[in-house]
């Protein structure tokens, strides 16, 4: 009934449940690498008040040296936080592209469970009205 190019395979459902099973998976780990980056941000905000406080109480004072230490830990500490952020996004990629292979995996596992209750529709009806025919040719007989 279909042409050849409109039939495209796929895999059979338990293989691409267990594929979404192994992307979910990936999801919580990198929810969990997220969470770890997040606590790891806030620690280095917490040191980047402490040392902006300090570094007020050293301008007072009016002393370089300590000016410069204080400023090249802020760097060291903007630079390590910045690395962090960029550890969360890498991991919020990771996570949407799984995602978007699960959704795309449900939806075609949906599309073929609607292909294959039409088929069995349509083989109901089909027999249906071929027992319909049959009861009505023993009938007139």
């Amino acid at each position: 009934m279909r042409k050849p190019k409109q039939v495209y395979p796929i895999s059979k459902q338990k293989t691409i449940e267990r594929r979404i099973e192994g992307k979910e998976t990936i999801i919580k780990e990198q929810g969990k690498v997220i969470d770890n980056s997040k606590s790891i941000i806030a620690q280095l905000n917490n040191g980047l008040s402490d040392l902006q406080a300090q570094l007020e109480e050293v301008k007072n004072t009016r002393d370089t040296i300590n000016i410069i230490q204080i400023q090249d830990t802020m760097i060291h500490v903007l630079y390590k936080r910045d690395k962090e952020k960029d550890a969360i996004i890498a991991a919020q990629d990771t996570i949407i592209q799984a995602q978007r292979y699960v959704i795309n995996s449900k939806d075609t596992i949906i599309a073929t469970q609607a292909f294959d209750l039409k088929r069995i529709k349509r083989q109901r009806n089909l027999s249906i009205l071929l027992n319909g025919i049959l009861t009505t040719g023993i009938i007139i007989k």
